[in-house]
């Protein structure tokens, strides 16, 4: 195995990002969070706890069950689509 570079270090080294609790128990994600994670209004987050208590928070990608949804939420186009269209439909969405 090679050793770890001071790069590599850097690249796989832990970001720590703090946040306040409300009273409601809410939490306004830091810019920097929102940032790393590609997190945007209207994007779904999961939290992931594990045994130990340590929990992870990662942006939901979307499944097929949701894109067909949204698929179904937009008129439908007369005939068949092209490919053209059919990226101008999905740029109508950030993922």
């Amino acid at each position: 195995m090679p050793p770890r570079t001071a790069t590599n270090a850097a690249e796989n080294a832990s970001k720590i990002i703090e946040a306040t609790v409300t009273s409601k128990g809410q939490v306004t994600l830091p810019k920097a969070l929102r940032k790393e994670l590609g997190i945007a209004a209207g994007s779904r987050i999961r939290f992931t706890v594990g045994a130990n208590g340590k929990a992870q928070v990662e942006k939901v990608m979307n499944t097929l069950d949701d894109l067909w949804r949204m698929a179904d939420s937009f008129p439908k186009a007369a005939g068949r689509m092209s490919f053209e269209e059919m990226n101008e439909a999905k740029a109508r969405r950030v993922w």
